[in-house]
């Protein structure tokens, strides 16, 4: 059994989190970011202005959150360049320097608009690390996936042993959530360590106790594996989402093992 502390008092330098969707994603982190924890938020949605919560003058630790084209996975690779010219107004619009900053992409496994697991396996492997760059120097991030959608994450603040319901789409997790009257407006720092734990628990379920930060492609795969097999089983996806990975890579949340 682990202890589940929040550090809320982390220095965490500059994050920027490029993520798919538009309402969820973008409420769940200004909540994380802003409510639970203290820091800057600014978001620039794709579809929307630019907005800056929780102002802070001079602050050294502040989270920035866009938008990728398209929900595609594909278009983390930017092959028309439109994450280039992001970065780009980031750094000269925003002044936030994106090359100093731990960036995670945060994604669905949508077995309808993301359609290419080779594809997925390849991002999972060339995406392994928040700040370092890979071999070959391409830009540095963390892509970390929700089976089958951000709404798992959601869900797992408010129920037990999530890793044992399964869904094939974020839609039918969605109206499973509403039927539940579940609300992302009562995220707490208790649902956070409970939503923490049941990533810990879907991850032993697979067989993976223990895991490195610095090298998480290989757990990344390996979920991913696991997650495609079952989907091959039963048509649906075991609830299980990795944004807490962000938490604890950023050393905001820290698992200690209790003493017996």
């Amino acid at each position: 059994m682990k202890t589940i502390r929040l550090n809320k008092d982390r220095s965490i330098g500059k994050v920027l989190l490029i993520v798919e969707g538009q309402s969820t994603e973008f409420f769940v982190l200004r909540k994380i970011f802003t409510e639970l924890f203290d820091y800057q938020f600014e978001a620039l949605p794709r579809m929307s202005k630019y907005k800056k919560y929780n102002g802070k003058i001079g602050v050294p630790s502040s989270v920035f959150v866009i938008n990728a084209e398209s929900s595609n996975i594909r278009s983390i690779e930017d092959a028309n360049g439109y994450l280039d010219d992001m970065f780009r107004t980031l750094i000269e619009t925003y002044e936030f320097p994106v090359d100093r900053a731990a960036v995670y992409y945060l994604f669905d496994r949508d077995c309808h608009s993301n359609t290419d697991p080779a594809l997925i396996e390849r991002l999972l492997q060339r995406l392994g690390h928040a700040r370092d760059f890979n071999e070959n120097g391409e830009r540095q991030g963390l892509l970390l996936l929700s089976y089958p959608s951000v709404e798992s994450f959601v869900v797992s603040h408010f129920e037990t042993d999530v890793s044992l319901k399964a869904f094939e789409l974020g839609k039918q997790l969605s109206a499973y959530m509403e039927s539940r009257k579940m609300n992302q407006s009562r995220i707490s720092e208790s649902s956070l360590r409970h939503a923490v734990g049941e990533m810990e628990a879907g991850l032993a379920s697979f067989g993976i106790r223990e895991y490195d930060l610095d090298r998480f492609a290989e757990t990344n795969l390996r979920v991913f594996r696991e997650q495609e097999a079952y989907y091959g089983r039963h048509r649906a996806y075991r609830l299980l989402s990795l944004l807490s990975i962000v938490l604890l890579d950023l050393g905001l949340v820290e698992m200690e093992a209790e003493i017996e």
